[in-house]
């Protein structure tokens, strides 16, 4: 099955197409429901605890519920992934086995398209438990002609995901210093927001997951000094420090009942990147650019956050 005769001709749409988006309160979502909105789109938002008044839908990915959230819908965006889940069996069982359901109930709702979110992280040999489980979404996700997109570290102004994890590291009185392999590949938010427009857009889906982020990875020291230099902190102290030992120290705090600045598989993402970003000739076929890391950018952004909440991982 071809992803054009799964998922549709969205040149069928009527003049402001539906799009409904999955954990639509959390960062990429939020970034998502903007950006489609202002693009015209009428944006369903699918969450937990929907707005009085508001088109939002009440969905819950751990149980599987979506209401009557997928009816009308012209393009699903799932992004929810329920971040709190340590335990292998519980990630498979919401984060997989759920998002495969959701996937189910679009194509017997007649969603004519659906674009899966998943990581840098997912990629063939990974150790990380966050990555194995988006791999497996995946495999699912191609094999109903869906499409998949593959974000870097996602940063702006919204400070949110693994950018308000580094962000939140970055304050910090001793910053851990994990050597050259700790990298990440980067992408500003609204170049993620335009990769995904260009997606919702395009004639033919397709078939190969498609990397959004820059191709030059940006070491772990730059970036923490990047998203600290927008606070004003006159130094930043680094301490190398063995990544494999502080994953394990990680490890055994989480069974306890103490507030960690960073899980442990969150850990594994950093000092065990993707080789590269897959499939880049996609996005620019499409004519979308993904702009290389701005430190000042990055560090406008942090001082423009400062003095409001932060946005939930």
């Amino acid at each position: 099955m071809t992803a054009q005769s799964a998922q549709g001709d969205p040149g069928a749409r009527v003049a402001s197409p539906m799009v409904a988006i999955t954990g639509a309160s959390g960062y990429l979502g939020s970034v998502l429901v903007g950006a489609f909105g202002a693009a015209g789109y009428a944006v369903r938002r699918l969450v937990r605890a929907p707005a009085a008044g508001s088109s939002d839908q009440f969905f819950d990915l751990s149980t599987g519920e979506a209401a009557g959230g997928l009816n009308g819908v012209d393009v699903l965006v799932h992004c929810a992934y329920d971040m709190t889940l340590t335990r292998r069996a519980d990630i498979w069982r919401v984060n997989v086995f759920d998002s495969v359901a959701l996937l189910d109930r679009a194509l017997a709702a007649g969603v004519p398209r659906t674009l899966v979110v998943s990581s840098m992280s997912a990629y063939k040999g990974t150790k990380q438990l966050y990555g194995r489980s988006k791999l497996a979404v995946e495999v699912e996700a191609r094999a109903r002609g869906m499409a998949v997109v593959r974000p870097g570290l996602v940063y702006g102004p919204g400070w949110g995901g693994m950018a308000g994890t580094l962000r939140r590291l970055a304050t910090l009185p001793v910053l851990p210093d994990f050597g050259h392999a700790a990298r990440q590949f980067t992408v500003w938010q609204d170049d993620f927001a335009s990769a995904m427009l260009a997606l919702a857009e395009a004639v033919d889906l397709p078939t190969v997951p498609v990397g959004i982020a820059h191709p030059d990875p940006v070491g772990f020291r730059r970036l923490l000094t990047a998203f600290a230099a927008g606070s004003a902190r006159p130094s930043l102290h680094f301490v190398p420090m063995p990544p494999m030992a502080v994953y394990s120290a990680l490890r055994a705090l989480e069974l306890l009942p103490v507030a960690l600045p960073v899980r442990a598989d969150s850990l594994l993402g950093l000092v065990r990147p993707a080789p590269e970003v897959p499939n880049p000739d996609v996005l620019a076929q499409l004519g979308v650019a993904v702009r290389p890391f701005d430190p000042q950018a990055a560090a406008s952004a942090e001082t423009d956050r400062l003095g409001t909440p932060d946005v939930p991982l």
